[in-house]
C-alpha cells in the first residue's frame, strides 16, 4: 500500500494516538514532583533562537537544532548545516552543544526529497561542589569536586512523508508532513564518584501548509527506562511538546513568525506554556521575544540574530530570576556549495513567496534552476551552485 497517498489527517491521528497512549502509560508509573526526574539538563533549551522565542520551537524546527525539539523538522533542511552553542548559567555552571545536519544522497522511505540525518553532542558541567568536613582533631578541611557532569550524544533522522492537496470545504490546502526519530546515549557522573548511563528516544511529527504559513508540531523527548546511579533507577525527564506556528505573508523585506507551545513533563506532573515571536528585517537582523508561564522558570526571554550569507550569529537570554537566568550564544554555518546530488522529485522553491519578501523579483537568469509551480516544467538541468540558496531561515 502506498501510504504517501493516504489522507494526511489519518496519519496525524494515528501518530497522536500513539503518543497519547505512551503518555497515559508513563504518567501513573513515574509521575513525581518538579525536579524528581534525573538528568535535568535534558530539559534545557540548547538553541538561542528557540530560547529567544520562549522555547516554543516544536512547530518551527527548521534548522540544525530541530533534533532537540522535534526531529521531524530535520526533513525541512536542504543544505548541510553546522552549529556550536555555549550557555552560561548560574554561578559557574556551563553547557556546550555541537550539531551537524546533512541531507543524504539517497531517497527516503517515502520517496519525497532527501532524508536528513543529524548528529549532536551536549556537554554539561554543573560547577564545583565544595564542602568543609571536620576531622577528629577539630581541623577543618576543604574538599572540592565536580557537582555533576553530563554528556549526551544524539543521532537523528527526519524526512518528508507526505505532500499533496486536500479539499477542506472547497479550499485546496497544500499539506506537507514530516516524521523524525532520535536515539540518545546519556552519560552522567555525580560528585566524581557515582556514574551512570542510559539510552533514550525522541520522536516527532510536523505538518505544514506553506500557502497559509501554518504549521503544527508534536514531539516526545527523552523516552527511556531511566538512569541508575547506585541502587535505584531515576526516570528521565520525558517531555511531550504540542505546538503551533504562523508566518503571515511577508511585506517587502520583512517577515514575522508567531509560535505557541504547551510542554508537559510526564514524570514530574508539571507543565509549561510558551509563546514567542521572531521579526526579521532584510534577512539580516532577527529580533525575538517570548514568555514562559506555568513554569518553574517563568518569565520573559529575548533574543537577537545576525545572519549574513551562509553565516549566522544568534544570542538568547532568559529573565526568570537570578538563579534561572541563562544566556546563550551560537554560531551557525550553512554549506551552500556542498550538494548531495539532484533530487529525483522536483522540489518546490517558493519563488512566489521569496519575491515579495525581498521586495523585488528574482533575476531572470536564475529562474530555470528554480521552476515555478505555475509554469510548465522545463527539461531538467544540472543544478548550479548558488551561494544564497537557504530559505529555511
Amino acid at each position: 500500500m502506498n501510504y504517501c497517498k493516504e489522507f494526511p489527517s489519518k496519519r496525524a491521528a494515528a501518530l497522536a494516538a500513539v503518543l497519547a497512549a505512551a503518555c497515559c502509560g508513563l504518567s501513573p508509573a513515574f509521575a513525581g514532583g518538579p525536579g524528581s526526574a534525573g538528568v535535568q539538563v535534558l530539559k534545557t533549551d540548547v538553541s538561542p533562537r528557540a530560547l529567544g522565542m520562549g522555547g516554543a520551537f516544536a512547530a518551527v524546527a527548521d534548522d540544525a537544532y530541530a533534533a532537540n525539539y522535534n526531529p521531524a523538522g530535520l526533513g525541512q533542511l536542504y543544505l548541510p548545516e553546522a552549529s556550536a552553542m555555549y550557555l552560561s548559567g548560574f554561578d559557574d555552571s556551563k553547557l556546550q552543544h555541537l550539531s551537524f545536519s546533512l541531507p543524504l544522497p539517497v531517497q527516503g522511505f517515502s520517496g519525497f526529497d532527501k532524508p536528513v540525518i543529524g548528529i549532536s553532542a551536549l556537554f554539561s558541567d554543573s560547577g564545583r561542589f565544595v564542602y568543609n568536613p571536620i576531622d577528629n582533631l577539630g581541623n577543618v578541611n576543604s574538599v572540592s569536586m565536580d557537582a555533576e557532569s553530563t554528556r549526551v550524544l544524539t543521532l537523528s533522522y527526519g524526512e518528508k512523508v507526505y505532500s499533496g492537496e486536500v479539499d477542506l470545504e472547497g479550499y485546496k490546502a497544500k499539506i506537507e508532513q514530516y516524521l523524525g526519530l532520535s536515539v540518545k546515549y546519556i552519560g552522567s557522573e555525580l560528585l566524581e564518584t557515582y556514574s551512570a548511563s542510559a539510552l533514550a528516544f525522541d520522536g516527532g511529527w510536523l505538518m505544514r501548509e506553506p500557502d497559509l504559513g501554518l504549521s503544527l508540531g508534536v514531539s516526545i523527548s527523552n523516552f527511556g527506562t531511566g538512569i541508575k546511579y547506585f541502587r535505584e533507577s531515576t526516570p528521565l525527564p520525558t517531555i511531550l511538546r504540542v505546538g503551533m506556528a504562523y508566518q503571515p505573508p511577508t511585506v517587502m523585506a520583512q517577515s514575522l513568525l508567531l509560535t505557541a507551545e504547551a510542554d508537559m513533563y510526564l514524570q514530574e506532573s508539571c507543565k509549561s506554556i510558551r509563546g514567542g515571536l521572531e521579526y526579521r528585517f532584510q534577512e539580516v537582523f532577527h529580533l525575538r521575544g517570548g514568555y514562559r508561564a506555568a513554569d518553574d522558570n517563568s518569565g520573559p526571554a529575548i533574543g537577537l540574530g545576525v545572519h549574513y550569507e551562509n553565516f549566522a550569529l544568534d544570542f538568547g537570554m532568559t529573565m526568570g530570576g537570578e538563579v534561572f537566568n541563562t544566556s546563550q550564544v551560537a554560531f551557525t554555518y550553512k554549506f551552500s556549495n556542498w550538494r548531495t546530488g539532484e533530487y529525483k522529485k522536483k522540489p518546490q522553491y517558493r519563488i512566489a513567496e521569496e519575491a515579495p519578501r525581498q521586495g523585488k523579483a528574482k533575476p531572470a537568469a536564475r529562474q530555470p534552476s528554480r521552476p515555478s509551480s505555475r509554469e510548465p516544467a522545463k527539461p531538467a538541468a544540472k543544478p548550479k551552485k548558488d551561494s544564497d540558496f537557504f530559505w529555511i531561515y
